[in-house]
């Protein structure tokens, strides 16, 4: 299992070849949006020192919506330029960056 959860183009890189090499059928955008997907996860547990809350896709590479503990929507991040993917290409510390002060708002309203 490849834990690495990419914070950059050549960390998606990285992953994509590990999952090619092994023979899995993936692409380089389905490792974009699992990265911004798993980043949104790490930044979210980290706020709440734990695995309260969940992140989904709604709709995929547009919004992120996290749900509570009770599986209440509690907020949402949309991306820059409506899409998540084309922004982690463009600058993917600007899409940490956004969804880090982002999710620490959700937290903080709830």
């Amino acid at each position: 299992m490849y834990s690495l959860v990419p914070e950059n183009m050549f960390e998606v890189d990285q992953k994509l070849n590990y999952f090619l090499e092994k023979g899995e059928t993936i692409t380089e955008e389905e490792v974009i949006r699992q990265a911004v997907l798993d980043n949104a996860q790490q930044i979210l547990d980290g706020d709440l020192e734990g695995p309260y809350w969940k992140v989904k896709w709604q709709p995929e590479d547009q919004t992120l919506a996290f749900f509570d503990i009770m599986n209440k929507e509690v907020g949402t991040v949309d991306s820059l330029s409506g899409s998540f993917s084309a922004d982690f290409r463009k600058s993917a510390p600007n899409v940490i960056r956004h969804l880090a002060e982002t999710i620490q708002k959700i937290v903080n309203n709830n």
